[in-house]
């Protein structure tokens, strides 16, 4: 398998889920269609175009990283309803200091390599999620390795329902007082879009578990052990399950 990692960093990051309306509660990562949106910002393609590009390519997908904590970002705006202007409000959740790792995996060398040349030289700027939150691309680098069995899985997602399917991991006992322990977190997230003019429909959706600190799994999990800077210094690997 040909893979290309990138590490980036982003200040904010806010990756919506798609239900939400008033309220924008942010994903910890981003998901697997704004890591397929972020391919074509940097290869220059729309949302449709990249789907259909990742499907056709058979790119794999992966995304794993760790943030530094949330915050609310109350907004007051004006709309037109009925031909009045009303007042609205508008919650938005974010992350703060995303430190982000995406891998794309291919079984093709020379795709890859044109993937690693898009992300080197984006044509559209790359975001984490919201427009105002740009992301900084620390490296991109491109990586020949095979499928392993994972058993310590962390700050990552996985495109599977875990719930009982896994124990904590002994390590969280071991962080200090003062550190929030986050729980793997199981959603019903779109995976695909039927698109009709400028109106898109979600017409797939899959479970993913978005794992924070390390869990220790019943079953082996095919993914990537890799090394990464983007975890912080206990962690000189990162661990990525690709969809």
């Amino acid at each position: 398998m040909h893979l290309v990692l990138i590490q980036a960093f982003a200040e904010t990051a806010s990756f919506r889920l798609p239900e939400t309306h008033t309220f924008h509660k942010t994903l910890p990562l981003p998901s697997y269609t704004s890591c397929i949106g972020l391919l074509g910002a940097a290869l220059g393609f729309g949302l449709e175009e990249s789907q259909r590009f990742v499907e056709d390519n058979r790119v794999c997908v992966g995304v794993g990283g760790r943030d530094r904590g949330t915050f609310k970002d109350l907004w007051k705006y004006h709309k037109v309803k009925s031909g009045e202007v009303i007042s609205d409000v508008l919650l938005r959740e974010y992350v703060v200091d995303l430190s982000l790792a995406l891998v794309y995996g291919t079984e093709d060398n020379a795709m890859a390599q044109r993937i690693a040349r898009g992300f080197n030289d984006p044509v559209y700027a790359l975001t984490a999620g919201h427009s105002d939150s740009l992301l900084v691309l620390y490296s991109v680098e491109l990586i020949e390795t095979d499928w392993e069995p994972l058993e310590s899985v962390y700050f990552c997602a996985v495109p599977h329902d875990m719930t009982g399917a896994y124990q904590a991991d002994k390590s969280v006992l071991d962080l200090p007082l003062t550190e929030s322990i986050r729980a793997p977190q199981v959603l019903n997230l779109p995976v695909r879009f039927s698109f009709e003019g400028e109106r898109r429909t979600i017409v797939g959706r899959e479970f993913f578990t978005y794992i924070g600190h390390p869990i220790q799994a019943k079953e082996s999990i095919g993914g990537f052990r890799l090394s990464s800077q983007v975890l912080g210094p206990d962690y000189d690997q990162i661990t990525l399950v690709p969809r």
